[in-house]
Order: structure tokens, then sequence, then C-alpha cells
């Protein structure tokens, strides 16, 4: 998964970090990674396509010189009709009809960073 990330320091206890990343999926196995139609109903071919994309931000907060807590936040979405389809199929988010279902997705979370 390709990606690449900077970092703002705001000074020596807060940061901004930007990050972004692309993945391509290349099923070997229809079982694990089927293609799906646009009703996202699991076909009998493999997935072979780009798949997602999540941008991130987070924000490293130095409360110690050996402690870090980290708030990030990232959004994840398809990048193909595919992916659409088959992020559909999977969801738990959403309508009961897997075509309804979400594709996209924002999560976050807290990082805390001990080193010694």
């Amino acid at each position: 998964m390709p990606g690449i990330s900077h970092t703002f320091e705001f000074n020596k206890i807060v940061s901004l970090k930007l990050a972004a990343s692309a993945s391509y999926l290349l099923s070997t196995d229809e079982t694990t990674y089927a293609k799906y139609d646009s009703d996202s109903l699991a076909t009998t071919g493999k997935f072979n396509n780009f798949h997602d994309g999540m941008v991130t931000v987070s924000l490293p907060l130095a409360v110690y010189k050996t402690l870090t807590i980290t708030p990030t936040l990232s959004y994840v979405f398809p990048l193909s009709d595919d992916a659409r389809y088959e992020m559909r199929a999977r969801s738990v988010q959403g309508a009961t009809v897997p075509s309804d279902k979400d594709s996209d997705y924002i999560y976050g979370g807290l990082t805390l960073s001990y080193t010694f």
C-alpha cells in the first residue's frame, strides 16, 4: 500500500500529521476476495482492481519526554466501482440490502506511546 505523509511541528509538544494511502487488491482466491456485481452480490470472479484510499489526520501530543498521546481520524473510501460494490457487501453499516450499505467510512482512535 503506497502512501505519503508529512508532519508539521508546531512546537516541542504539538504536531499535526497528514497522511494518505492507496491500495490495489489482486485476489488469488474468489472465496476470500470475490468480485462483486453492481448489486453488491458475490460473483465467481476474483477481485482485481484498485481497492481503497485513506486520508488520515493525527495530532501527536508529547505530554512527557517519553510519553505521547495521538488522537487520529481517518476517512476510507473506494477507488473503483468494484471496490465500492465489495465494500458495501462487507459493510455492517447502513441498510439490510447490500447495494444500499455504506462504502466509505470515518473512524478514529487514540494511541498512547511510551519510549524507553
